[in-house]
């Protein structure tokens, strides 16, 4: 049984996925698209502008990594919104892509069950549901059973093996000549396969890696600068620079500014932080298909 929550504006975290929640609209400032998100209204409407330069009116909006967030083609600043990210290295992003409206390259609109997706997510916001229940819901708007089955787009194994060691060595800066030669590529192809699969540069994933950990960190109950060393950043600072980069807003305005963030994890991350036998980001190993029916080492987020 569900009680109606007091604090409205939530962050879920789950080992390879985040689900945030506002109460009211919020300002974004430019910035870099570094996970596959959707986005819904709960109140008010997104405003996208077509290639064609026709501008249309949705509640829910599917965006592809990218270089950057433009409010000139996709403005929801008027709209108080719920932002899911994507479970990378899945086929989420492909069959999302395959049931909504595309819009221009890497944008797509109007989910087929946007009235009731968004009712369940002003229900998970205004009540209290656990981190489980939550994320079963979301789950059967993200791949129907049509569509559990289907292998989209097949991932490179060694671009997964790159994926493995950045997060494995998360403070390390290893070079792009190391990590071409672990998987016996070139650096110009090891850099465009990596673009391909991923669609961010290995610099720009490795940042947004960091700055998850950061996150992790935070909200473990680690002050700025202790978040920053972990995630292997040199300064706190680096670390504001770099999140508000990625996601528009500043770590204060995240988790500092009224209304108070509620943070709900995972039970998997919940028995992490509580365990000092390794380092918070070894929780992400896991197992994944590819598309050449080898299973090999990979992180989900």
């Amino acid at each position: 049984m569900t009680t109606l929550n007091t604090v409205n504006r939530k962050l879920y975290i789950w080992p390879n996925q985040i689900l945030y929640l506002g109460i009211n609209p919020t300002q974004y400032r430019e910035h870099t698209i570094v996970s596959d998100k959707l986005i819904v209204c709960l109140q008010g409407e997104i405003i996208i502008t077509l290639e064609n330069g026709e501008k249309v009116s949705s509640r829910s909006c599917l965006l592809k990594t990218a270089p950057s967030f433009n409010k000139a083609s996709i403005n929801f600043n008027n709209a108080t919104i719920a932002i899911y990210y994507l479970a990378p290295l899945t086929q989420d992003y492909s069959a999302l892509k395959n049931v909504m409206r595309p819009a221009k390259n890497g944008v797509h609109y109007n989910h087929p069950d946007e009235d009731l997706l968004i009712n369940d997510l002003i229900t998970i916001r205004d009540t209290s549901v656990n981190p489980h229940d939550t994320l079963e819901l979301l789950r059967k708007f993200i791949t129907p059973p049509p569509f559990e089955s289907i292998d989209y787009k097949p991932f490179d194994g060694r671009i997964i093996k790159v994926i493995n060691r950045l997060r494995r060595e998360i403070i390390e800066n290893i070079s792009l000549k190391d990590l071409a030669a672990d998987v016996h590529l070139s650096e110009s192809r090891l850099e465009k396969l990596f673009k391909e699969q991923i669609g961010i540069p290995i610099t720009k994933y490795r940042l947004k890696y960091r700055v998850f950990i950061g996150i992790l960190n935070l909200v473990n109950g680690s002050t700025i600068t202790e978040s920053a060393m972990a995630a292997g950043f040199a300064s706190a600072s680096h670390f504001s620079k770099s999140f508000t980069a990625i996601n528009g807003i500043t770590p204060s305005d995240a988790f500092m500014k009224k209304p108070r963030l509620q943070v709900l994890i995972s039970d998997e991350l919940k028995s992490h932080f509580n365990s000092t036998d390794s380092p918070l980001h070894d929780i992400f190993y896991s197992k994944i298909k590819i598309k050449n029916n080898s299973d090999q080492n990979a992180f989900n987020y």
